[in-house]
């Protein structure tokens, strides 16, 4: 076994782990020994297994367009193969054979779902690198998926080439986009980023059905493949949006490409439709004159496309410079996973080291955020610290069992806004907030935040220009997760993993029922089952943490009792409405305004105040998101409801904004940064912004306006 150990950490799949997960690791796997020539998997074949190269050298092969095989990809000693189709559960898009005598180990689908029920830390671990991996082959290969398609390779066109225009999908973008950033900051050179739309040019011709909109795609994509390098990557962003990676390139010769594109564009003519003549709105962002990370690049991006489509389109302009961006960092992506290990390390230190603990969250808790303050106690009381919540303003009915939790656990729940704290605590810690404006705290708590002595965690899953840190530099666990839930699961199983390596009994007795309840409440309300996530990784992470904290819930949850006991129960808990709430959705239904792509809920001054008038802000707040929700499946696309807080609230009116679960290419917090909305945040499925009431006199108006923007942007102008 020893021997085998030291075999499997050389590979980059098994680096991360230690020789007790390596012991657990290779229980699960399969060894193989192949002869040069030898076929690993054939071209079709289910992709339900890696392959982890430990001596030797394999390729894949494609097929050319006379039938004869080609080598594609070369995966020597100590890389894995095969991870692509793995994550897609789809076809093998290639055949895999032996260059040489070779020795192989196999991860199947089956024993990685193992892993996941009996050993969750070791899975993410093995994600993590698997989708690093894959990341980075697929990005440093450049490779246009146009080239793939000419070999005939539908399976692969399937996994990741858009069949209309042959450029790369967005099924691998967000996977692509941050290593490509990441890998232009090591080597410290520029990296340009490019969103192209199309203005009006095939408008005119829109009667002639999808056939002549994918041929104007097609002729457009085949300019941008002839003008643009073969280190550059192409994607297909949106009905009639593209998106062009640039590495080594910096924003005036990205503009140069551009405006050669562009012209080449606009020469384009088609003899069935000669009044057509193709223009694009083109906006241009870079690394690092513009952004440091994917969010704000991407913000910087759009921002400067929506501009050079305000300005009249058929232009190319680059995104502003931002000012004081180092003086007020926004949140963004743990670079590396050795850097997430060492601040989840420090964090893990901070709790064993101090005694007392005051815990934050913000404005308006939903379930993650009081599913995160419930968990992160039950966490440290497990530990004998003196831990407080502090959650000021009411929670929804269907969430007060977190606070039966809460009692039951003997956790301290402060309620009174005005309660002194003053030298109580030696620790913040600072739960789903996105920045601290959003922060629920009064005068004291501002003093503590003061008081450089105390320690400031943070663990937060929002990210992106309308994110801002709050804890200390090195304690903030921030990461792109399915919810602030799945991070303090994440957490856990570190913790629980380092008991178990003192105490083979800890791991068992350390997940207790509630704390898995608290966890999955977390991850199942803020991703609504995995309805508002859109990569990959938040996919996959969250297959796995949801799997192993249910199976945590059934196994400590009595046989035929009532209680909550799996993910869709405490899905359909949170989302049915009580009476009150019923009645107060049936008013907002009442009040529709519509356009072609977002249906909104939009209630005046004087609704607004009908509604204060007979329920609470926690009921209000819950309903308008839950009509957004509905209203985005009834307009297939968004919804958005809108309504004037109470004066003794606030002098904001409220907007909420929703995707749909079928329309998931667009990114609602693009919204944020093309309209210069600076009080607001989300996830890409779901937003909420507010803007002063003596911003807008008319809210129908200004609604309408709003929806027209919106509309603009996702391009339901042109449906």
């Amino acid at each position: 076994m020893r021997g085998l150990n030291d075999t499997l950490k050389k590979n980059i799949l098994f680096t991360d782990l230690t020789d007790s997960e390596l012991d657990a690791v290779a229980a699960e796997l399969t060894e193989m020994r192949c002869r040069k020539g030898d076929t690993i998997y054939q071209r079709g074949d289910e992709g339900n297994a890696i392959y982890a190269v430990l001596e030797g050298t394999i390729c894949t092969t494609r097929l050319g367009p006379n039938g004869e095989a080609y080598p594609a990809d070369v995966f020597p000693a100590g890389i894995c193969a095969g991870g692509l189709d793995f994550l897609d559960r789809g076809p093998r898009a290639a055949a895999c054979t032996a260059l040489e005598d070779c020795r192989l180990v196999s991860l199947s689908r089956d024993s990685f779902d193992a892993l996941i029920n009996l050993h969750g830390e070791i899975a993410v671990k093995i994600m993590s690198r698997m989708l690093g991996v894959i990341s980075g082959r697929i990005a440093a290969a450049g490779l246009m998926a146009s080239e793939l398609a000419r070999w005939g390779e539908d399976a692969c066109k399937r996994t990741i080439a858009d069949d209309v225009t042959g450029l790369f999908n967005l099924h691998i973008f967000d996977e692509i986009f941050p290593v490509c950033i990441a890998r232009a900051k090591i080597e410290g050179k520029p990296l340009s980023f490019v969103i192209a739309a199309i203005d009006h040019g095939v408008e005119s011709a829109k009667h002639s059905g999808e056939a002549f909109t994918g041929k104007a795609l097609a002729a457009s994509s085949a300019i941008f493949k002839k003008v643009f390098l073969s280190k550059d990557i192409l994607f297909r962003f949106g009905s009639e949006k593209f998106a062009f990676l640039l590495p080594d390139t910096n924003a005036g010769t990205a503009l140069k490409l551009c405006n050669a594109a562009a012209g080449k564009v606009r020469l384009i003519r088609f003899p069935e439709h000669p009044e057509v003549i193709i223009t694009l709105s083109i906006g241009i962002a870079s690394v690092p004159e513009h952004a440091e990370n994917a969010e704000d690049l991407r913000d910087a991006a759009d921002k400067a496309q929506y501009a050079a489509k305000e300005a009249g389109g058929d232009r190319a302009i680059i995104a502003r410079k931002p000012a004081g961006r180092a003086d007020n960092p926004y949140k963004t992506e743990i670079s590396t996973i050795a850097e997430k290990r060492r601040i989840s390390n420090r964090i893990i230190g901070e709790i064993f080291a101090r005694d007392s603990f005051l815990l934050l969250g913000h404005k308006n808790p939903d379930a993650d955020c009081g599913a995160s303050l419930v968990a992160f106690a039950i966490l440290l009381d497990k530990f004998g610290k003196d831990v407080t919540i502090f959650l000021p303003e009411p929670v929804i009915e269907q969430l007060n069992y977190l606070l039966a939790i809460c009692k039951y656990n003997n956790i301290t729940v402060v309620r009174n806004m005005s309660t002194d704290f003053g030298g109580k605590y030696s620790t913040l810690v600072i739960l789903d907030t996105p920045n601290a404006d959003m922060l629920m705290k009064n005068d004291s708590i501002s003093e503590l935040f003061a008081d450089p002595s105390i320690r400031k965690i943070e663990l937060d899953h929002h990210l992106g220009s309308n994110s801002r840190y709050t804890g200390d530099r090195g304690y903030c666990l921030i990461s792109q997760a399915s919810s602030t839930g799945e991070l303090i699961g994440y957490l856990c199983l570190k913790m629980a993993a380092r008991l178990h390596s003192k105490n083979r009994d800890g791991i068992t007795s350390f997940f207790s029922r509630n704390l898995a309840l608290a966890i999955l409440t977390g991850i199942v309300g803020d991703s609504q089952m995995g309805r508002f996530l859109k990569s990959n990784r938040e996919r996959w992470y969250y297959r796995i943490f949801s799997s192993i904290f249910e199976r945590m819930l059934v196994q400590t949850t009595n046989l035929g009792s009532k209680n909550l006991a799996s993910m869709l129960d405490i899905y359909n808990l949170i989302q049915n409405l009580s009476d009150q709430e019923s009645e107060c959705y049936k008013e907002m239904a009442k009040n529709l305004q519509t356009a072609p792509a977002i249906h909104a809920a939009v209630m005046d001054r004087e609704k607004s105040e009908e509604l204060f008038s007979r329920y609470d802000n926690e009921i209000i707040v819950n309903v308008s998101k839950y009509a957004a929700d509905r209203l985005s499946e009834a307009s297939g696309k968004m919804g958005l409801s809108a309504y004037y807080d109470d004066p003794s609230l606030s002098d904001f009116v409220q907007f909420r904004l929703r995707r749909s679960a079928s329309f998931t290419s667009f990114d609602l917090r693009t919204v944020l940064t093309a309209l210069n909305i600076a009080n607001g945040g989300g996830h890409p499925g779901a937003i909420g912004f507010r803007i002063p009431k003596n911003e807008i006199p008319d809210l129908r108006g200004y609604t309408g306006e709003l929806l027209t923007r919106i509309g603009r942007m996702i391009g339901s102008d042109r449906d």
